[in-house]
């Protein structure tokens, strides 16, 4: 299992085996969160803080090879607590959103595409790649992080199914099933909204 805790400023990324002991993976001088794990790999991609940016780099699984994988582009949305990416099923490439557009990058920093960017300039939060290759789910929202759509486009950026609009409220949590034909997501149904993005009852 992979968790995230604060500690001071920073967050520190840990994995935790089944026996409840915890190995500490990224260091307390640096701020890192959101690790995704490929088993295909071997690999941990996780954002990082970078010089006033957030960027995605990867480590082996037990933290050491860190690897700065975006560069010109950052990963960005409208709150990076909020922000996620998705590996594909091999490993070979990652896609991560910058504000209304989302990019694709091979998982050693080449190969930077932009492969969607949506048509009423919301800013794309969330996304996962279908386990075989062919979908992608996001979650896009405006600049307070409502007014929340998902959806499935393929990789060509074509639109192919909505999942979710018409809702007030914080939506999270995408996760395509093996099988790609359902969606995991998150919705408060309390339908609040407040400037700290804060849930009721998700």
């Amino acid at each position: 299992y992979l968790g995230v805790n604060k500690i001071g400023e920073n967050n520190v990324i840990y994995s935790i085996d089944d026996a409840g002991n915890k190995y500490q993976l990224t260091g307390l001088e640096t701020n890192s969160w959101r690790p995704r794990r490929n088993t295909q790999v071997r690999k941990i991609a996780f954002i990082r803080s970078s010089g006033g940016q957030n960027h995605i780099y990867t480590m082996n699984e037990d933290g050491s090879g860190v690897t700065k994988i975006t560069n010109s582009v950052p990963i960005n949305g409208f709150n990076s607590d909020f922000v996620g990416f998705s590996w594909n099923a091999s490993g070979s490439e990652i896609i991560y959103p910058s504000f209304d557009k989302l990019y694709k990058i091979n998982n050693n920093g080449s190969g930077l595409t932009q492969i969607y960017k949506t048509p009423t300039g919301k800013f794309i939060s969330e996304c996962d790649w279908s386990n075989d290759g062919t979908k992608i789910a996001l979650k896009v929202n405006d600049v307070s992080g409502y007014n929340v759509e998902i959806y499935i486009i393929d990789t060509s950026g074509n639109v192919l199914n909505q999942v979710l609009s018409g809702y007030k409220g914080a939506a999270s949590g995408l996760n395509f099933s093996v099988t790609g034909q359902k969606l995991l997501y998150s919705r408060d149904v309390s339908e609040y909204e407040n400037q700290n993005y804060r849930r009721l009852d998700s």
